[in-house]
């Protein structure tokens, strides 16, 4: 079922509609307070007009217009601040809200969407909705002062009423078409901030090469940045030209309104001179929140352009991975029968497929193949990370589905070449974890540069080997069945590749862990049970490395050494 489509009100609704109602009736009242005093002020000028009030309130009219003047201020920024409250925490609450619905995307749903973009929508576009929101209450109180004026315009003569309306409905109208060409603008300079987010991206993780080469820097910063940039501002500016003008001839087009009631009207309506100059001084008064609200349009614009890439998100549907379920406790083997996946990007099409494999409980398996094999897409089919189109996964004989889906993701553990690390470990630590990962650390020569206090690792700012010594680390503690491990020794200094292959690979087997490793190392094959290799997204061959190669005689090949 098709899920409402998010917009400003239901946004400030969802949070606190009590306070919004009472925000929006004090917003109200403010605007009525507001109309209040053009009325006040000619009383107080003309005692011919003390009728508006009564005779009785002559003498305290200079009272009248204080409190006027405090009530608006007390309701006006009541209304504001319970808005401004309502809608941060809104805005807040959505956050939070759009951050559980990606983290519950597929990987390849995220992937197509791009990193920039989602970045975009969660900062920028979240910025916009709030401003937008804010807005309101404004544009609450700027549309009760001018109901109210026009109200008192009534009072005083209704033809001018009628023509001030038309004059008003005009205006609107005329108003209307620009501004929606002024969104297609702001659409346009939407899509290359997106740009300019990848390039910012890229400026930052590509200094290094950036710094090396002044001719690629130069072009990188033109293309990549100047002209998103150059293309954003153009677009805005478009936008904008389009509705300060709209909006400026709105304003315009009222005081064509007072200058058709000053010296056309009075001549066929017989209006009195006092009269006309309450109708002069209310139409001059009604053009401030006419011109308020028409001010508040562009951020209104960018609000509702905001809430459609946001909405964008939430129309995206997901895998309904709750999974109750669980998977067998005592499996043997992860088999993959008849396995096909296949991807679009933006450089063209990738499948792998058809997979048959078994891969079983305790063993340790190397995928080799060339750049763009298929082995890096295999091993997310594998992690689950990419859910296969063709073809069926199984642990044993239960088949993995949505319903147990994050139970069989919850065995796999994986370090890819993108890993991102995490400062802190989230789970409970016994004290054999922390014994374990004090041991590593010492092993991996780690200890001193960075330390665990509580389940916080006290830096992860390190070289990009000694991020993945430590990502083991944390990988070794969350004792998964199934380890996948993305080139982890291709950066490493022999002495911990040694350490790697020697070691924690058959520590893992002897564990019970299932390995599956995709490397080009191949002075190390004999450590592992089999190869498989990768070509055109297909299983070229499986050659079986070892038979019968204990793992205790693998592991006193070359004995750890702990510094004191």
């Amino acid at each position: 079922m098709k899920k409402n489509k998010l917009t400003l009100q239901s946004l400030l609704f969802s949070g606190a509609p009590k306070k919004l109602y009472i925000a929006i009736t004090l917003g109200m009242l403010s605007g009525v307070l507001y109309s209040l005093i053009i009325p006040t002020i000619l009383v107080g000028l003309n005692s011919e007009q003390s009728f508006i009030l009564g005779e009785k309130y002559k003498d305290s009219i200079n009272i009248v217009f204080f409190v006027l003047i405090l009530s608006v201020l007390i309701t006006k920024a009541t209304s504001v601040i319970l808005v401004n409250n309502i809608a941060k925490t809104a805005v807040a609450k959505l956050r939070v809200t759009l951050s559980d619905k990606i983290n519950s995307m597929e990987v390849s749903q995220v992937e197509k969407i791009g990193y920039p973009k989602i970045l975009n929508i969660l900062t920028e576009d979240m910025s916009r909705v709030t401003s937008a929101s804010l807005a309101i209450p404004m544009v609450l109180v700027s549309s009760m002062t001018a109901i109210g004026m026009l109200v008192y315009l009534a009072v005083l003569d209704f033809n001018i009423f009628s023509f001030t309306i038309l004059s008003i409905v005009i205006g609107l109208f005329l108003f209307r078409l620009p501004v929606n060409r002024s969104k297609r603008h702001y659409n346009r300079s939407r899509d290359f901030r997106d740009a300019v987010q990848e390039g910012f991206r890229g400026l930052i993780y590509g200094s290094y090469e950036l710094k090396l080469n002044r001719e690629k820097s130069k072009r990188f910063l033109e293309k990549e940045i100047r002209k998103p940039i150059e293309g954003s501002l153009g677009s805005e500016k478009k936008g904008d030209f389009i509705l300060h003008l709209a909006g400026n001839s709105s304003e315009v087009l009222c005081f064509f309104a007072i200058g058709g009631v000053v010296f056309l009207l009075p001549a066929s309506n017989g209006l009195e001179q006092q009269s006309l100059y309450g109708v002069v001084m209310a139409l001059l008064y009604i053009t401030g929140p006419i011109a308020s609200v028409l001010g508040l349009m562009q951020q209104l614009k960018m609000g509702e352009i905001a809430l459609d890439r946001i909405n964008k998100i939430y129309e995206i549907e997901l895998v309904a991975n709750e999974s109750p379920n669980q998977v067998k406790l005592d499996w043997k083997a992860l088999t993959l029968s008849n396995i096909k996946y296949a991807y679009s990007t933006e450089e063209g099409s990738f499948s792998i497929g058809k997979i048959n494999l078994s891969l079983e409980r305790g063993k340790i398996y190397f995928i080799v193949g060339g750049n763009g094999s298929g082995k890096s897409t295999l091993s997310k089919v594998i992690s689950l990370h990419y859910l296969p189109n063709e073809g069926t996964m199984k642990f044993d004989g239960q088949e993995i589905s949505v319903s147990n889906l994050d139970a069989a993701r919850n065995r796999i553990f994986v370090i890819y070449s993108s890993y991102y690390l995490f400062n802190t470990i989230y789970k409970d630590l016994s004290d054999d974890d922390f014994l374990m990962i004090d041991k590593y650390l010492r092993l991996f020569k780690l200890e001193g540069k960075t330390d665990l206090i509580g389940n916080e690792f006290t830096t992860v700012k390190l070289s990009d080997g000694q991020r993945r010594r430590l990502a083991l680390i944390i990988a070794l503690v969350e004792n998964r069945d199934i380890y996948i491990l993305d080139e982890w020794a291709a950066d490493q200094d022999p002495e911990f590749k040694d350490l790697y292959y020697d070691h924690i690979l058959p520590e893992l087997k002897q564990r019970g862990k299932t390995v599956i490793a995709i490397t080009h190392d191949d002075r190390y094959f004999t450590y592992c049970d089999e190869v498989i290799k990768m070509e055109n997204g297909q299983v070229s061959s499986i050659k079986p490395m070892r038979e019968s190669c204990a793992v205790d005689d693998l592991i006193r090949q070359k004995p750890l050494k702990l510094d004191a």
